[in-house]
């Protein structure tokens, strides 16, 4: 079994000795399975811990809008009920309709827009989400 019952083969037979030892060598062997059980366990929770730590940093940054792309948000939060396209071609005079169009629907796309009323002359009105309204907060542009 090991070191200990080398030793004792030497001695006089002393069963309580001999009892006692092989006790430990059985406390030791239950100590080392659990001791791989464990170190399986820790392997698995750093690979569980990695890939929560990628989705997390996907997630932070999903919410990242560029500047551009802000700034046709907050144009739509300042037009409130009259956020119609061309009222944000005029506020968003900077910037090229095809621009400002290709952000509106991100910006719909990643749910901090939606339609509203549509208007005869004017088209879809646009609204903000409660999403938007509360990143516009965030950033203290609200």
């Amino acid at each position: 079994m090991g070191l200990f019952d080398d030793i004792l083969k030497g001695l006089p037979v002393n069963s309580v000795l001999r009892e006692q030892v092989s006790q430990l060598n059985a406390q030791k062997a239950a100590a080392d399975e659990q001791n791989a059980i464990l170190k399986d366990d820790l392997r698995e929770a750093k690979a569980e811990i990695a890939q929560l730590k990628k989705q997390v940093e996907e997630l932070a940054h999903k919410d990242d809008l560029d500047l551009e792309t802000l700034e046709v948000l907050k144009a739509v939060s300042d037009l409130g009920e009259r956020a119609y396209i061309g009222f944000l071609e005029r506020a968003l005079s900077s910037m090229r309709p095809q621009v400002i169009r290709y952000h509106l629907e991100n910006l719909k796309e990643a749910e901090y827009l939606r339609f509203g009323v549509i208007h005869r002359m004017n088209g879809a009105q646009y609204v903000l989400t409660q999403k938007a309204r509360k990143l516009l907060l965030d950033r203290g542009l609200l």
